[in-house]
C-alpha cells in the first residue's frame, strides 16, 4: 500500500486537526474523513499526480470512475466527493491551493428514499412490549419512550447524562452533532417512565458490577452489567421488542426517530419546531419528514373517506 508523501500526510493532518478542533466535528466523521481522503490521496499517488495540489477536475473524475469500477455504491460515492470537497475547501481558505479542482465536478443526484415509518397504533404496540416487572423492561420501557418522545439519535441516548435530564420541568438538554446543545420537551409519558426506571432499576442494575458502576455511573442508561448501554445493544433491544410485538422485521432505534418527526407533522407541527427537536442544521433534511406525512395523510384519507372508498 502506496505510502503519502510527507508533504501530503502533512496537508491532512492539519485538515483532520481543523474539522476535529475548529470544526467540533465527532470522532466518528472525522474518521470517515480521513478514509475517504486517504484512498483519494493514494489514488493520486499512484496514478502519477502525486500532490493533492496538482490534482484537478480530471483526477478527482478519474478516481469518481475508478470507485465505480470497483463497485462501490453511489452513497459512497457522493460522500467521497463529499469529503473531497471539504478538504479543497480547507487547503483553499489555508492558501494552500489556489484553485479548489471540485468546483468544476458536477454533484452526484442520489436516489430518494423516504425513511420507513411505523403508525402511531404500531409505536404504541411496540413501547407496551417490554415486562416492567423487570429490572431490564423497566430501562427498556422507558428507554423506548424517551426516544419516541425526544427523537434522539440512538447515540445520544447511549450517551445520555443524568445531569441533562430535568424531570419536574419536562425537558432534557440533547448533545448532538458537532457538540451541539439543544432542549427537547418530554411528553408526560416518558418522564414518569423515566422516573421510575431511576428510582426503581438503574440502582440495582448498577450495583451488578463494581467496575461498571465506575465506567457508567453517570449515565442514564445502563446495562444488566452496570455499564452504559450501547447502540448496538439498543439495535437489539428493539429488534426484540419489535418481535415480540409481532412487528415487522425492519424496525430499528433510528426509525424511532422518524416517527417522532412524521408524527408531530401529521399532528400540525410547524417544520421550523421539528427541525430544531431533531437539531438539524439544515431545514432541507428536516423536509424529507413532510413527505413521509403527506403520503400518511394521503393513506388516511383513502382510507377513511367515504367518496375515497367508492371510487
Amino acid at each position: 500500500m502506496e505510502r503519502l508523501t510527507k508533504g501530503t500526510q502533512q496537508l491532512l493532518d492539519d485538515f483532520l486537526w481543523h474539522v476535529r478542533f475548529e470544526r467540533n466535528l465527532r470522532p466518528a466523521t472525522v474518521v470517515a474523513y480521513e478514509q475517504d481522503l486517504m484512498q483519494f490521496l493514494r489514488f493520486l499517488l499512484k496514478t502519477g499526480t502525486g500532490s493533492p495540489k496538482r490534482a484537478d477536475r480530471v483526477a478527482i473524475i478519474a478516481f469518481l470512475e475508478r470507485r465505480l469500477d470497483e463497485g462501490v455504491a453511489v452513497r459512497t460515492r457522493a460522500r467521497n466527493l463529499s469529503s473531497i470537497r471539504r478538504f479543497y475547501k480547507y487547503l483553499l481558505e489555508e492558501g494552500k491551493v489556489s484553485v479548489d479542482p471540485t468546483g468544476l465536478v458536477e454533484s452526484m443526484r442520489l436516489p430518494f428514499r423516504m425513511p420507513s415509518i411505523l403508525s402511531e397504533e404500531e409505536v404504541v404496540t411496540l413501547l407496551d412490549a417490554p415486562d416492567t416487572d423487570t429490572l431490564e423492561g423497566l430501562r427498556d420501557r422507558a428507554l423506548l419512550e424517551f426516544m419516541y418522545a425526544s427523537g434522539v439519535r440512538v447515540s445520544e441516548a447511549c450517551n445520555l447524562d443524568l445531569e441533562a435530564l430535568y424531570l419536574g420541568d419536562g425537558l432534557v438538554r440533547v448533545m448532538g452533532k458537532g457538540e451541539k446543545e439543544r432542549l427537547v420537551p418530554l411528553a408526560s409519558s416518558a418522564v414518569e417512565r423515566l422516573e421510575a426506571y431511576l428510582a426503581k432499576a438503574r440502582g440495582d442494575l448498577l450495583s451488578r458490577a463494581s467496575r461498571g458502576y465506575a465506567e457508567a455511573r453517570h449515565r442514564v442508561f445502563v446495562s444488566r452489567r452496570g455499564k452504559g448501554l450501547t447502540r448496538q445493544g439498543v439495535w437489539k433491544l428493539i429488534r426484540k421488542y419489535a418481535q415480540i410485538a409481532d412487528l415487522r422485521a425492519d424496525v430499528h432505534p433510528h426509525m424511532l426517530r422518524h416517527c417522532f418527526a412524521t408524527h408531530l407533522l401529521i399532528n400540525g407541527a410547524d417544520l421550523r419546531v421539528v427541525q430544531a427537536l431533531l437539531g438539524h442544521s439544515d431545514i432541507g433534511t428536516t423536509e424529507v419528514y413532510t413527505h413521509l406525512s403527506r403520503t400518511d395523510l394521503r393513506r388516511s384519507y383513502l382510507s377513511h373517506h367515504p367518496r375515497a372508498r367508492r371510487h
